[in-house]
């Protein structure tokens, strides 16, 4: 943040009555540090604005006092000849505004030379720290949290001193201001005062003013902790859709998610009604699964018309804490917000809110007197703590956050706290805060927040349709196989087509756009200046590291104009006084240069072969061909509207490439069958279904295997006949490369299944796959598979499901492919496919990564760390039987 001292006298003063005036605030300011001061001291050739000898000890102090716009280099070099031709001790150079570029120059060469080590020039900001140190000034800094400051000033007037804070509310340029007395915060402004001021100083002229800009009048509501470097910041929430801000509830941002915001409501009502003993919850979630944003539409439904008179909710950016009395000040912001919103009302019996101390926050009489009031209107606060792991990057921390909800958990009052947890973050064993983080588990409801399913990436989709117009389906289809279900991926390939179309792209030449995650975040570095680049890079260091960049940093480090722009564009957020960058996960590829392993992904939905010859028909790379000319052309015949769906699969895998009406080979690409087939062998190396095939080693892959890998990757809702020809379109085109897993690929077969029914169906629909989990250990359904060699015996009705979940048979109780080529097997292979099968399944994935995080949970302790309905059960002793069948494919 920048500072300046603004010098204004009356009209009619001159130019050097305001150096005077600065000279005599510094004189003040000397001596309280015990020095005894001559000014204006004149010697031939030269002038000394003051002379300082200190009281206690031999030193002589030249001091230079320049309350000018700008600062000149050879002012500089006239200061130091000074000191050096007089013999003085040291020198000190005090100015009100900016260097001159040249000036800064030399300043920087100063500073590092050993000549002039004697020499000391102070900043403007150093300067307001300097009178704030000396009770000369004050500022009402808590009052200040929640505003993103890009200027202060401190006015030193004919009519009083006044600090001036210009409101930068996320754009290029501040839009608000704020005046406060500097020698008493809670003294009132008058309105003459006022325009005196803006007709002194051009930069808020045009700004609206922030009249009341506390609710409390500057009074500090926490006397027993210090508050003065403490800010506590709301999770902020996005202005437009393709802010990478969590998503705005209230601005309809927010897309989907049904399922666990009404469980977590669900949660506050047995709250309420006394049918549960918990009071914390939390929500977990990979990093970018949309955690902040859920957070922030919890909040918001707590004020509908539904919940308002029940529950009041503050959602709290924990990256902001820097001191533990961050869970105290959190929660005195959350009851002095609830009082403003007249969610809780006041009288003359109500006691101000004070706390014993910073880590016992439920014991105070004010306390326990503003919980009885919530008991006996039956109201509820609710505190939530986002980005919570960040709590584990402060030393000591988390000690404070443990007391709090393990006397909340105790006490069970009317509040109810919550927190965020990013499920990639990991506390090691060895971190003093590992065992009671355990412990504040076990106290705390989980909620997981999963993938997005085909409608929340729909909505984002029509969010991106609102603004752009409507899109091609091809786009569409290619955004939601892009995104595999990842929130924060659905949305950074919107913002991408987005922005390319708002620089000009033709919207049917988006197919084309490369949606490679490595690229796009190579394009957010493209897109900024060197120095930017530089900053973010600060940024992300300082963030990764745990001590974040913050706004006393701003000039020494970054300029205030790079982070202006830097806000602006989009590229960093703010959070209290830290800095961050828009996303953890951009934060860690600008520090490692490493991204999440993601592959590209798209469905194939044109055989290769057609392709093929399609792509044999362009002479060379520099002629163009139509739609028409092609079609000509294509010795097997071929209608139009087939040939165009052939073209789009091209471009889609970027061999061909459009501008109008006019088709070319992509630049590079060898028009053969040899080219072709090099092609997609180099392109399908980061190919999402098949990084996730060769993992499965040793393994034949059959159509029924790919099927599955592909349900598991596309979040998109088709019949079971669809995704059969997606998986034998994949498997021609894989067939065709040289890719080192061709040697396990089983090529389908034309006919039928073959026999071997199990007389009956399977209840299980096909869509609830997803959400079931196998209820028969490997050992039974191994040793059933032999049966299925003889037509006359009937399988044991209670592995129907179990067969068809696994892929052995399919809803009409026949062998799949999969289950054919199984029993054809020996014994040993059939046990590592079982394996290897079952482990494909959602929750058989989520199984296994608790199991590798806590190799040795029991099973009463895995039931309660999983979701609630997980296993399905209805009594405790079924439920912990289907644990050991399932952990039995795992272990």
């Amino acid at each position: 943040m920048k500072s300046e001292l603004k010098i204004i006298l009356e009209k009619t003063s001159s130019n050097k009555a305001k150096g005077n005036c600065f000279e005599d605030l510094i004189r003040s300011l000397l001596s309280i540090h015990q020095y005894e001061i001559r000014g204006n001291i004149n010697f031939s050739g030269m002038e000394i604005d003051l002379i300082c000898s200190h009281k206690h000890k031999s030193e002589v102090l030249y001091v230079e006092c320049k309350a000018k716009e700008k600062v000149t280099s050879d002012e500089l070099g006239k200061f130091w000849f000074n000191v050096q031709h007089k013999n003085a001790d040291s020198g000190y150079f005090f100015r009100t505004n900016e260097l001159e570029y040249q000036a800064g120059a030399l300043l920087s060469e100063m500073k590092s030379q050993e000549r002039y080590k004697n020499l000391t020039f102070f900043e403007p900001h150093e300067i307001i720290k300097m009178l704030t140190d000396a009770n000369m000034v004050f500022e009402p800094l808590p009052n200040l949290a929640t505003y993103i400051i890009s200027k202060k000033i401190l006015a030193v007037t004919h009519f009083g001193d006044f600090f001036i804070y210009l409101i930068n509310e996320s754009n290029a340029i501040p839009t608000k201001f704020i005046i406060v007395n500097a020698k008493n915060n809670e003294k009132h402004l008058s309105q003459e005062t006022i325009d005196e001021l803006k007709g002194a100083i051009d930069e808020i002229k045009n700004l609206e003013i922030i009249s009341n800009f506390t609710n409390n009048g500057g009074k500090n509501l926490i006397s027993a902790i210090d508050t003065s470097i403490e800010a506590i910041s709301e999770v902020q929430e996005s202005d437009n859709w393709y802010d990478y801000l969590p998503a705005s509830a209230q601005k309809k941002h927010f897309v989907g998610r049904d399922a666990i915001r009404t469980s977590i409501l669900n949660f506050f009502k047995d709250i309420q009604n006394s049918t549960t003993k918990k009071r914390i919850f939390y929500l977990n979630g990979k990093s970018g699964w949309g955690k902040s944003s859920l957070v922030l539409e919890i909040k918001d439904r707590c004020r509908n018309k539904h919940y308002k008179n029940k529950y009041y909710a503050l959602a709290i950016d924990t990256r902001s804490a820097i001191s533990d009395n961050f869970v105290a000040l959190s929660l005195e912001k959350l009851i002095q917000k609830a009082i403003t919103e007249d969610f809780l009302t006041t009288d003359i019996f109500f006691k101000e809110i004070k706390f014993d101390s910073n880590i016992d926050l439920l014991s105070s009489e004010s306390m326990k007197s503003l919980l009885k009031k919530l008991k006996e209107e039956d109201k509820f606060l609710v505190l939530i703590f986002d980005q919570f792991e960040d709590v584990f990057r402060k030393k000591n921390f988390f000690k404070s956050f443990y007391k709090f909800l393990t006397d909340v958990t105790d006490k069970q009052p009317n509040l109810i706290v919550g927190f965020s947890w990013k499920s990639d973050f990991l506390v090691q064993s060895d971190d003093p805060a590992y065992h009671i983080w355990q412990q504040a588990k076990e106290h705390a409801r989980e909620f997981t927040i999963n993938e997005f399913g085909e409608k929340e990436i729909d909505g984002i989709i029509r969010q991106l349709e609102d603004s752009v117009g409507e899109l091609d389906k091809s786009i569409k289809d290619r955004i939601k196989e892009s995104s595999q279900g990842l929130p924060w991926l659905t949305k950074k390939l919107c913002i991408h087509i987005f922005d390319q179309i708002q620089s000009g792209l033709i919207k049917e030449n988006l197919i084309e756009s490369n949606l490679n995650i490595v690229e796009l975040f190579k394009k957010d570095e493209e897109r900024i200046e060197s120095n930017e680049l530089k900053a973010l890079h600060i940024i992300a260091k300082r963030a990764y590291d745990g001590t974040f960049f913050d706004e006393t940093d701003v000039g020494d480090l970054i300029e205030s104009q790079t982070i202006a722009s830097l806000l602006h564009k989009r590229l960093i957020i703010r959070s209290g006084a830290n800095y961050n960058i828009y996303w953890d996960i951009f934060r860690d590829y600008l520090v490692t240069g490493v991204i999440p392993p993601i592959g590209e992904s798209y469905l194939l939905r044109i055989m290769v072969n057609s392709c093929l010859d399609v792509f044999l028909l362009f002479e060379d790379e520099n002629k163009k061909e139509t739609i028409t000319s092609l079609a000509l052309k294509y010795p097997k015949g071929i209608g139009e509207e087939a040939l165009y769906n052939i073209m789009i699969e091209l471009r889609n895998i970027g061999l061909i490439q459009k501008e109008l009406e006019y088709y070319g080979i992509s630049k590079g690409i060898e028009i053969s069958r040899e080219g072709f087939i090099k092609y997609i062998t180099k392109k399908f190396q980061n190919y999402t279904p098949y990084l996730i095939l060769k993992k499965l080693d040793n393994t034949r892959i059959n159509k029924d295997i790919i099927i599955q890998v592909l349900k598991n990757t596309f979040k998109q809702d088709f019949q079971d006949n669809t995704w059969d020809a997606y998986a034998k379109n994949l498997i021609s085109w894989f067939l065709l490369s040289n890719l080192d897993i061709k040697s396990k690929l089983v090529e389908p077969t034309r006919g039928g299944r073959g026999k071997g029914k199990t007389k009956r169906k399977s209840n299980l629909l096909i869509n609830e796959l997803e959400n079931s989990i196998i209820r028969s250990s490997i050992k039974e359904i191994h040793s059933i598979l032999p049966l299925f060699s003889s037509e006359d015996t009937t399988i044991p009705p209670k592995f129907y499901r179990d067969l068809l979940l696994i892929g052995i048979t399919d809803n009409e109780g026949q062998l799949t492919d999969y289950g054919q080529q199984l029993i054809s097997q020996n014994k040993v292979e059939q046990l590592k496919s079982l394996k290897l099968q079952a482990e494909l399944l959602p929750k058989m994935v989520k199984l296994k990564e608790e199991l590798l995080a806590n190799p040795k949970i029991k099973a009463k302790d895995l039931l309660n760390a999983m979701p609630e309905n997980f296993f399905q059960g209805k009594e405790l002793s079924s439920k912990i039987l289907y644990i050991t069948k399932a952990t039995s494919w795992l272990k």
